[in-house]
């Protein structure tokens, strides 16, 4: 970078320089410690840092596939050798940069919680989240139930968050009995207790490392704020947020590297079906009423009306999920109710079609309310001059004209339901063989380190049965028009 270096090896800058920022890419678990080093990092350089912070199996292939960084941190060995087998990674730059602790959760309040790992086994919990199982956490966690015996109990409880802060929201929110997670996360939310940590000599430790990314234009700073991240004066900071001293990077290697996830493409393909067709046919009858007051009545609040039903169009899924959680958590007052009655919402295919109903139900509404405004109100009129009710007026004239709308609107929506994931995420889990649709298989097959070539057949299955629809739609809409024409060009 043409900056002086001081006697302990960090390049400094001068008053009159502006120095590159560097790009550091790294775990989602460091975004509370890290831009605290960054910050005595530049009071000693001058040099600023940018961060991006994700899940290590998203932020891996971003790099390999040519994202610009100059230092990755991730939370476990294994992405970084997938990183530096594909030179990603300067293989020699890689070093451990510090270290954390897995613990068991619960929600604040819980009343005898389990007291140590083999206890989980017959513990009464409904459900024991975990991170999803081909992240750093989801592995860790599980290596260190195998290592106890109490996986084989404890897996048909098990539901999957996408990250490990999702994880620890869902224990924190009551919507499952624990969980396990870092302790790093565990201190900094107030809603959950410890109920025990996973601390014997067998079990695994998660270890960050850290290493100079390939295509840095950098190096010589990357590898100086490498240096200074594993430096005494960084070790204390991570100290403070409850993280531990790096070490040789021994503990990783008690954490199997877990294949692609154990999936099966066809269920998820069969699961898709199964939801977005659900969601189709639960939305037909609130869809075409909605459709059919908007299209054809004046009323005070159509505009707030119209405003809400269209608002998943632009809310993001993630923020829909989130909101349907709160509203049908067993922990709120509409889904305490429908859990007692035998229909509990989150983690089960009813949250994975509701997220998909919601998601696509202003599509459906807005292709039956165009429709309606199309139908030639005067062949209503004269049913009801001849003494015909509304609602048979309705039923036998202005329902037939709308039916191919109608059902452009429904193949509209089972489009757009085949390719729900946030909302599916956040309410639903992604748990194989009960919520895990096509987008999540997909997610998580891409999160998995020998999991990047297995996604094309459900690609391959998505976009067909997306473009499948979409034809469909397409045809219905033209047959729609043709009709409308024709009965303008009868009368």
């Amino acid at each position: 970078m043409g900056q002086p270096a001081s006697a302990d090896g960090i390049s400094r800058t001068s008053a009159q320089e502006t120095p590159e920022a560097l790009v550091v890419l790294a775990a989602a678990s460091l975004q509370d410690v890290l831009p605290v080093v960054a910050r005595a990092w530049r009071e000693v350089t001058g040099v600023p840092v940018r961060f991006s912070f994700a899940a290590t199996s998203v932020l891996a292939p971003q790099i390999f596939r040519g994202a610009p960084a100059d230092v990755f941190i991730s939370a476990d060995e294994v992405w970084m050798q997938w990183l530096e087998e594909r030179g990603g990674v300067d293989g020699s730059s890689v070093r451990p940069v510090a270290t954390n602790q897995l613990v068991f959760v619960v929600p604040t309040g819980t009343a005898d919680p389990p007291g140590d790992p083999r206890s989980l086994a017959g513990a009464d919990l409904a459900q024991i989240a975990l991170a999803a199982e081909d992240t750093p956490a989801g592995r860790y966690a599980r290596a260190a139930l195998e290592r106890v015996g109490a996986w084989t109990a404890v897996e048909p409880r098990v539901i999957r968050g996408g990250s490990v802060r999702g994880t620890l929201e869902w224990v924190a929110r009551g919507e499952s009995d624990g969980g396990i997670v870092y302790r790093t996360d565990a201190l900094a939310e107030e809603r959950v207790t410890v109920a025990f940590a996973f601390e014997g000599d067998d079990d695994p430790v998660p270890t960050y490392p850290g290493a100079v990314t390939a295509r840095t234009e950098q190096p010589e700073a990357a590898g100086a704020f490498l240096d200074f991240v594993s430096g005494a004066e960084a070790m204390a900071l991570f100290a403070a947020s409850g993280f531990g001293p790096a070490d040789d990077g021994t503990g990783v290697a008690q954490v199997p590297s877990l294949a692609s996830p154990a999936l099966d493409p066809w269920s998820a393909v069969r699961l898709s079906l199964i939801v977005a067709l659900s969601a189709v046919l639960l939305g037909l009858v609130p869809a075409v009423a909605v459709g059919w007051l908007l299209a054809r009545r004046d009323f005070p609040g159509k505009s707030f009306v119209s405003m809400i039903v269209m608002a998943p169009l632009v809310v993001p899924p993630v923020v829909t999920g989130f909101l349907l959680l709160t509203v049908l958590g067993r922990e709120s007052a509409l889904g305490g109710l429908l859990a007692a009655m035998g229909l509990p919402i989150p983690f089960t295919l009813l949250g994975a079609t509701l997220a998909a109903l919601v998601v696509g139900f202003p599509l459906y509404v807005m292709a039956i309310r165009a429709v309606f405004d199309t139908v030639d109100r005067r062949f209503e009129e004269v049913s009801w001059t001849l003494g015909v009710p509304k609602l048979p007026t309705f039923r036998r004239i202005s329902l037939p004209l709308a039916l191919p709308g109608i059902a452009a609107g429904a193949v509209l929506a089972f489009a757009r339901s085949l390719g729900e994931f946030g909302a599916t995420v956040v309410l639903a889990g992604n748990m194989e063989g009960q919520t895990r649709t096509i987008a999540l298989a997909v997610y998580s097959l891409l999160e998995s380190p020998s999991g990047q070539g297995a996604t094309w057949t459900l690609v391959i299955a998505s976009v067909m049965l997306s473009l499948v629809a979409l034809l469909g739609f397409e045809r219905l809409t033209r047959w729609q028009r043709r009709r409308i024409e024709d009965h303008h060009g009868g009368r």
